[in-house]
């Protein structure tokens, strides 16, 4: 049965690299259901579960090249679902919090103005991480985005776990000093990146 599951991996793949929307329809109908039960399972809202779903599968489409046929595709799917979903999750308690800043801070006059906007706050953030030096950004970003593990981290890396600590402390620290120049709340904000 594994054997004939695994042709039938490598076949998928095949078929999928050489752009066949046929092969790219049959692994839609057989995964997007799960990915879908799956979402509802951590996210419990059906809009954003169908979200992930075609996240999933419009970034299989894009990388449909690079897929290698002896990786399992179910890994590699729900792999994308898992990081879809906290990046979900993620934003969603990002503007969670900007929202309960505003309500705390409505007369804020630092640098910010009263029409500020949540594309304004994560430009902020996303300069914050810009600013940080090449190495610190690097394991900030395999942190933060790419969830891995301080381990999997220094591994990647070929650096200690100890390195990887030292730099996201160092990391974290110089966000919050640059998001509290713009006026917003380091401890409020700084939730966020945990």
């Amino acid at each position: 049965m594994n054997e004939r599951l695994s042709h039938k991996n490598q076949d998928s793949i095949l078929h999928l690299k050489e752009g066949s929307s046929e092969a790219f329809r049959e692994l839609f109908d057989a995964y997007g259901p799960r990915i879908h039960r799956f979402s509802m399972g951590y996210l419990h809202n059906s809009f954003e579960a169908e979200e992930i779903v075609q996240e999933v599968f419009l970034k299989i489409w894009k990388v449909r090249e690079e897929l290698s046929e002896t990786k399992s595709l179910e890994s590699f799917i729900f792999t994308i679902a898992k990081n879809a979903i906290l990046n979900t999750i993620r934003k969603s308690k990002y503007e969670e919090v900007y929202f309960a800043y505003t309500k705390l801070h409505p007369q804020k006059d630092v640098l910010l103005d009263e029409e500020l906007d949540f594309n304004e706050l994560e430009r902020a953030y996303r300069l914050s991480v810009e600013k940080l030096s090449p190495k610190r950004k690097e394991v900030f970003l395999l942190s933060r985005e790419k969830n891995l593990t301080n381990a999997e981290i220094a591994q990647q890396l070929g650096v200690s776990v100890k390195t990887v600590e030292n730099q996201m402390t160092s990391a974290l620290s110089e966000i919050r000093k640059y998001l509290h120049q713009y006026g917003f709340s380091g401890l409020i904000f700084f939730d966020l990146f945990l």
